[in-house]
């Protein structure tokens, strides 16, 4: 089980979050978990599986497997799984086009998120940093719910974040999140400037 929930973000940035080895080696840990019972390592075999299916749009199944997530965080009272069962459930309904809940939950993985404790997050959960990624989304939901001012704020947070961490890829996913919030502002200079420091 241990070699699985290893080899599941291991093939994540290596072959893609949707990719049928991503689906094979998760399927095969949850067969595990439930061979074991009850165990605390079915929270990153769900996740994994959410994210595999956030990433191929399957939003009721992302958005099952994220109340999921959120009901084993709240069962273990541990603020660190909520924190990723927001972030899961933030990005769904981002691809639904839910900014209202998107937002809800971007901002309470705002709230949880404390980077010294979890910025090893990033190498369990999809490769990058939570807190960078929905400050991004959070800049997205404001700007689609008319609040272009506090957006521009939130993008500059996880700019700011991602630097400040360190995290190489959560730097990508960070430019790359708030250059499409510069996208769709039409600032020009912005975007640019960004899309040349993903090169």
């Amino acid at each position: 089980l241990a070699l699985q929930i290893t080899l599941g973000p291991a093939l994540m940035s290596t072959k893609g979050w949707s990719a049928p080895e991503v689906e094979k080696t998760y399927t095969r840990a949850q067969e595990l978990c439930r061979q074991v019972g009850e165990t605390p390592d079915l929270f990153p075999v769900l996740w994994g599986f959410w994210l595999f299916y956030a990433s191929r749009a399957e939003i009721p199944t992302a958005r099952k497997l994220g109340e999921q997530l959120l009901h084993l965080g709240r069962r273990a009272q541990d603020p660190a799984l909520r924190l990723q069962a927001h972030h899961a459930l933030a990005l769904t309904y981002v691809i639904a086009g839910d900014w209202t809940s998107a937002q809800a939950h971007s901002e309470q993985v705002i709230a949880l998120y404390d980077p010294q404790q979890h910025r090893a997050h990033a190498a369990l959960y999809g490769g990058h940093d939570p807190c960078v990624c929905c400050l991004g989304f959070a800049a997205w939901c404001l700007w689609m719910l008319g609040y272009p001012d506090q957006a521009l704020q939130r993008s500059r947070e996880a700019l700011t974040l991602a630097r400040e961490i360190s995290h190489p890829t959560s730097l990508v996913h960070a430019r790359w999140q708030v250059g499409l919030f510069h996208q769709f502002r039409r600032d020009v200079s912005e975007t640019l400037e960004l899309a040349e420091a993903l090169q």
